[in-house]
């Protein structure tokens, strides 16, 4: 049952810490939650969808359409949240400079939508092999419950949490965790990547699991809010560096150009 809640509870983390971070960004930036409902739907039935052709995705681009697919859902997440963080730092500088509220709530639907497939598809794929498969679906669905519970509870007070600050101070923390969150998703990503070949696989700089292992519960949690990685390459420490660099270039980039729209209109 451990196990189950450790893996359930890093899925749901790392989808529930994305959406009530944007959740708390768009009411800050004065959009209302509408968009939330059909990315909600459409994420859960894309989730279904991809667990279900799970074997004839994987048989794709010669056996590896299972991490090329994950790979592009990540990587596609991760360029929605380096756009938003630019529109975050560009609303935090000057309020309505964040461009169309149009633009800012597919960014919103896109990220959403993308992270309840993958952490959706992922959970499906557990609950699957290891509860109606392995016959333990006492012991999966107990276990689940828990960490989903926890997930969900660690969103709650993250979404709160954004809400309680000022509105520039929740843009700025959004903007941080956008770019956090899309480095996260590089690095896993790279995994992927690798598994496909098209990355390289490197020997590990480093060992860091005596310290945190990645399948404890503080190295799940560290995985899922910055992309903890126990043993990473150099390829992955430099594209996970490259998202931190793209994220603050898009927000110094919207900061700017929010200066500028002041002054025109002073």
């Amino acid at each position: 049952m451990i196990s189950a809640v450790i893996i359930v509870l890093r899925e749901v983390l790392e989808g529930v810490l994305l959406i009530c971070m944007l959740m708390a960004s768009a009411c800050a930036m004065g959009h209302r939650l509408r968009w939330l409902p059909p990315a909600l739907i459409m994420g859960f039935a894309g989730a279904l969808a991809y667990g279900l052709f799970l074997e004839p995705i994987s048989m794709l681009f010669d056996g590896l359409g299972q991490e090329i697919s994950s790979a592009v859902i990540l990587l596609t997440t991760a360029l929605a949240l380096v756009v938003y963080s630019g529109m975050l730092a560009a609303n935090a500088t000057h309020a309505g400079s964040s461009g169309p509220a149009s633009g800012v709530l597919l960014v919103c639907v896109t990220a959403t939508t993308l992270s309840l497939l993958r952490e959706g598809a992922e959970i499906y794929l557990y609950v699957y092999g290891y509860g109606v498969q392995a016959g333990q679906m006492a012991s999966v669905l107990a276990g689940g419950t828990i960490g989903a519970g926890i997930g969900l509870s660690l969103g709650t007070f993250l979404y709160y949490g954004l809400r309680a600050l000022s509105r520039k101070a929740c843009l700025w923390a959004s903007a941080a965790i956008a770019m956090m969150t899309g480095a996260a998703q590089v690095m896993q990503s790279t995994y992927n990547l690798e598994q496909a070949d098209l990355l390289p696989s490197m020997q590990a700089l480093w060992d860091s699991s005596v310290l945190v292992a990645e399948s404890s519960p503080a190295g799940e949690i560290l995985q899922a809010a910055i992309g903890y990685e126990a043993t990473p390459t150099a390829v992955q420490l430099g594209l996970y560096a490259a998202s931190l660099l793209l994220s603050l270039m898009a927000m110094l980039l919207g900061r700017l150009y929010a200066g500028k729209r002041r002054e025109r209109k002073a």
